[in-house]
């Protein structure tokens, strides 16, 4: 599976709970956001833009903004009547579309949220997404602006942006990062289920362009949301916002092996998760992905439970405990009560010393069971982050 993510169709992400969930289940985050949009991030990203390399700032290539550029414009030649019916900016309809007129029949929430507003933006243009050209970090190449304007289709605004209605501009933020995920092998992720799906989104353009309905798979993503649901089973996904950043940015960085085994698990599932991967209906999709959990993970999470057991390990919440095995190490601590002479002071010095090899080899064992599993990132995320030791902590 792709360990490189690509958010859209957003500058800034939206929420910080998903963000978290993010940080445990890609190598990296790349966001498409122009030097020229304000900063609106919130302090959790701008805590992750400073202390790590997860957040990448990224923006299409010229030969992407072509290669979109290039299917729009076959769109909008095969029937531009129809498109300025549906989509158009003259000024009755932009009036209509500014007082919320257009929301209600087949209204699905493509207005763009607050942090996406440009500064500059006119009260008229409130309503309407803007869309960065001329400019570094551009989403649009200028010829295809001018052709949108010209058609009427999307109206110029201050600085290097351009409006187009939201609807119009969700399908094209959706064609830019499938066709950008396809070039640099970046999975699109959103944290908007309301906006149009990126995955597919560019052999769907016409369906989506000129369809009210739009049959799309209810999961994106199949092996992130897989990943992502079994991270949720152990973590009780309520207590993830009681998570410290810093305490997950530290545990990143100290789980990025078992992370790596983990994603390469969630990729063997392939052949499984096709059938996911086809179902439109969001409540079947989660069954087939619970199922799959119960059948292909859980038991190898249980399996390693009872591995660590069998060695005189405990992998209970929070931490591991190592249980001493007396009738194994009894030689070894009477032998050093002996060697002291009876003296306990002295014996516990002793018994120290014996017993660090017994220990050592214990913790080796360990190590040598964690390596080899494919889902110890599930069990650390359990230890480490779960909400069961959050709540156990303080006591």
């Amino acid at each position: 599976m792709p360990s490189l993510a690509l958010y859209y169709p957003w500058t800034h992400v939206q929420h910080d709970d998903w963000l978290k969930l993010a940080l445990l289940t890609w190598d990296n985050l790349a966001r498409m956001r122009p030097p020229a949009a304000a900063d609106r991030d919130s302090d959790l990203v701008r805590q992750l833009r400073a202390e790590t390399d997860f957040l990448v700032e990224t923006a299409p290539s010229p030969a992407v903004l072509e290669s979109v550029a290039e299917s729009f414009g076959e769109i909008f030649d095969a029937d531009p009547e129809s498109l300025l019916a549906k989509y158009g900016l003259n000024e009755p309809r932009a009036r209509r579309l500014r007082n919320g007129e257009l929301r209600q029949a087949g209204w699905r929430g493509y207005e763009p949220p607050i942090t996406q507003h440009v500064a500059k933006w006119t009260p008229p243009g409130a309503l309407l997404t803007a869309v960065p050209v001329d400019a570094p970090g551009a989403k649009m190449t200028s010829d295809l602006r001018d052709s949108l304007v010209n058609i009427g289709l999307a109206v110029p605004m201050d600085g290097p942006w351009v409006g187009l209605d939201p609807k119009l501009a969700s399908i094209y933020l959706a064609v830019l990062a499938d066709a950008m995920g396809h070039r640099e092998a970046l999975s699109p992720v959103t944290d908007d289920p309301r906006m149009h799906h990126a995955t597919g989104a560019l052999d769907r353009l016409v369906s989506m362009v000129f369809d009210d309905y739009v049959s799309v798979p209810a999961v994106e993503n199949v092996e992130s949301a897989y990943l992502q649901l079994a991270l949720e089973t152990v973590l009780e996904p309520s207590y993830v916002d009681r998570v410290p950043i810093g305490k997950l940015i530290g545990f990143r960085e100290k789980h990025r092996a078992e992370l790596a085994a983990f994603q390469a698990h969630v990729a063997s599932l392939a052949p499984e998760l096709r059938a996911v991967a086809e179902a439109e209906n969001l409540e079947v999709a989660a069954a087939h992905l619970r199922a799959q959990y119960e059948t292909k993970t859980r038991p190898q999470l249980e399996d390693l439970r009872k591995a660590l057991r069998g060695i005189g390990v405990e992998a209970t919440a929070g931490t591991l405990v190592q249980k001493i095995d007396l009738n194994a190490a009894a030689g070894t601590v009477l032998g050093g009560i002996a060697a002291a002479g009876g003296q306990l002071a002295v014996a516990g010095t002793a018994i120290a010393v014996t017993l660090a090899p017994y220990l050592a080899g214990k913790v080796k064992a360990r190590r040598e069971q964690v390596a080899k599993s494919p889902v110890a990132y599930l069990l650390a995320a359990d230890r480490k982050l779960s909400g069961r030791t959050l709540l156990q902590r303080p006591r």
